[in-house]
């Protein structure tokens, strides 16, 4: 009687585990080798799969981890939207009037040392206007409006600088929107970058220990920058038409994260 055991390739891997952190991903690859790996060979990325896909055998003998670092710096620019909106009997009367409105706040901002490149159309309408009475509606008149984005890169003359605006436009001028960003990230950034690596290898260095081998070189660098988006900035006094006084605002503060995974041979 003939008895044939047969042993699948999968059964037979003792030297591979992945481990999922709270910081994220881990891979850890334990081989007969302890040379680093290979950074020709097919992309270590994958072993960070979100389907959580066992690592091949022998993929690497390696650890790969992610690590963050989140700096805090100070906003540097405001994101300004304002609206002017004229109304008039005809269409052709709108548009002159929305012109010569628009035309005023402009001439304020350049005024008040805003660039042309900074003062950018963001949308434009124009649209008939209507009433009704007895059950009959009728067109009363023409609305027309225009959408201004504005950036502003001195914070300490950007209160005077919206209020000139306002008054230039008078009534016509909306604010509809107010927001800080951090445009000059080169200081947090590296900073940023500093932590997420320092974070990365004290993970690794963590896992070598407990697999019980020897963190060796650096192989792969892989960076995900979370560049700060502009957030509502806080506004102390509501901005009127006509307002001459400076308007007083609070810039706060922006994040500036940085993620990178990264790939650590054993020595």
């Amino acid at each position: 009687m003939d008895l044939t055991l047969s042993f699948t390739r999968r059964g037979l891997v003792l030297g591979v585990a992945t481990l999922l952190a709270a910081g994220g991903a881990v891979a850890i690859g334990l081989s007969g080798s302890s040379s680093a790996p290979d950074a020709s060979a097919a992309p270590y990325g994958s072993v960070l799969a979100a389907d959580s896909t066992a690592v091949a055998p022998d993929a690497f003998p390696g650890i790969t981890v992610q690590g963050t670092g989140k700096v805090t710096g100070t906003p540097d620019t405001l994101i300004l939207t304002l609206t002017v909106s004229d109304t008039a009997a005809d269409v052709s009367s709108a548009m002159n009037t929305l012109a010569a409105t628009m035309g005023a706040v402009q001439n304020s901002l350049t005024g008040n040392k805003v660039a042309t490149a900074d003062q950018k159309t963001s949308g434009l309408n124009v649209g008939p206007q209507y009433a009704d009475s007895g059950g009959k509606t009728t067109v009363t008149g023409y609305q027309a409006s225009e959408n201004l984005t504005v950036t502003l890169r001195d914070p300490k003359s950007a209160g005077a600088t919206i209020s000139a605006a306002s008054a230039a436009g008078g009534n016509a001028t909306q604010i509809s929107g107010l927001s800080t960003d951090l445009q000059n990230t080169s200081g947090p950034l590296s900073q940023a970058r500093d932590a997420a690596f320092n974070d990365a290898k004290v993970k690794a260095a963590q896992y070598a220990k407990s697999a019980g081998r020897t963190l060796g070189q650096v192989v792969r660098v892989e960076e995900s920058d979370g560049n700060p988006t502009p957030s509502p900035v806080d506004v102390r006094a509501p901005v009127a038409a006509g307002a001459t006084s400076a308007v007083p605002i609070q810039m706060g503060s922006t994040d500036v994260t940085v993620t990178v995974t990264v790939v650590f041979g054993f020595a």
